[in-house]
């Protein structure tokens, strides 16, 4: 990574493992961009097209893509949006350094967050929640946030957990990992004795028809050179050349992160710390009904037993610092922790 080059133009970059695995993706781009592999022996890289403002960087095979981001911000080569995408994670994970069933062909990212708000507060996790369900749901997937970092997506009157948003901050900095699942997902049997919801997959991405439109985009994402042209024919038939599915879920992280810094931008803009608040609520799931909330832990330490109890009430608001809003026996509560399940 020390020979990363220096240039104001989007870069996506790539490491020699990917390269070898996903010769049909390459086999059309423009001489220039091997070139600039065979310069950088461990990583190669291409120009992204105008409408992408923030690097990439392309792993095959991580222990984490967390791990990753932090090491790129010790190399000060990880500004916010920059991201970091792996087709295979083998050490991935979640909340309180549990272990995240990191399983084949899914969605492994992590981003940078800018130093403002509300990534700067409390309310930064369901914000980000928030501001990605808005993101899928402009590219066609309704979700919906488990508060405070669970993406979910409703089936059948009930809830499945389909990705999972995990913050970090180290050297000033404030990284988001973030998994999809996109072609599989783990069964119950595989999940933590305690798991308090199903896992599932975003629903309907898995058809042909989206992995030849997601295939399309990551190959016309960069700029190749003025006598090529995107091949609708090629870029169709990339997804069956291939051993797996990457390249389709390369592409659709070109659309999702764009859609998330645009969905950012425009809420940044408003200067309107409700209108970030209403954008949690609009996608906050679980919103007026009765659930209870298991190691419940209260902002105003209405418990004398610290994440021990479960408290039962009806979801009624978000806070100003992304605290959720409890009618109950009680009165109001303001939850800042604990695991939310639909009584």
């Amino acid at each position: 990574m020390s020979n990363t080059p220096i240039n104001s133009q989007a870069l996506c970059f790539f490491d020699s493992l990917f390269l070898k695995k996903h010769n049909a993706f390459f086999a059309n781009f423009d001489q220039k961009f091997i070139q600039n592999y065979k310069q950088n022996e461990d990583i190669f890289f291409a120009p992204l097209k105008q409408d992408f403002s923030e690097n990439i960087y392309v792993f095959d095979t991580l222990t984490s893509t967390l791990d990753m981001a932090h090491t790129l911000v010790e190399k000060k080569c990880f500004s916010p949006f920059t991201s970091v995408i792996c087709a295979e994670q083998t050490e991935g994970r979640g909340q309180l350094r549990r272990k995240w069933e990191s399983m084949a062909e899914n969605l492994y990212i992590a981003i940078a967050l800018p130093n403002t708000y509300p990534f700067n507060s409390e309310a930064a996790a369901p914000a980000l929640g928030a501001i990605i369900a808005k993101a899928l749901d402009t590219l066609g997937f309704k979700i919906a946030l488990k508060w405070p970092n669970d993406l979910v997506q409703q089936k059948e009157g009930k809830y499945y957990k389909v990705g999972g948003i995990l913050l970090e901050e180290r050297n000033s900095t404030l990284i988001a990992g973030m998994g999809i699942n996109l072609f599989s997902f783990p069964q119950d049997t595989m999940l933590r004795e305690d798991f308090f919801i199903s896992a599932g997959k975003l629903d309907n991405f898995d058809k042909i028809a989206n992995i030849k439109h997601y295939n399309q985009i990551a190959y016309e994402s960069f700029k190749i050179g003025k006598n090529k042209s995107p091949n609708k024919k090629y870029c169709e038939d990339i997804f069956f050349n291939e051993n797996n599915k990457f390249i389709a879920i390369l592409g659709f992280w070109f659309a999702l992160v764009k859609e998330i810094k645009i969905c950012y931008e425009f809420f940044v803009k408003l200067n309107d710390q409700q209108a970030w608040l209403s954008l949690c609520k609009k996608y906050l799931a679980f919103l007026g009904d009765n659930i209870l909330i298991k190691q419940a832990l209260t902002k105003n330490n209405f418990q004398e037993k610290d994440c021990s109890e479960s408290i039962s009430g009806q979801i009624i608001d978000i806070g100003n610092k992304g605290q959720l809003i409890l009618s109950s026996e009680y009165g109001l509560i303001e939850i800042i922790g604990g695991s939310i399940i639909k009584e």
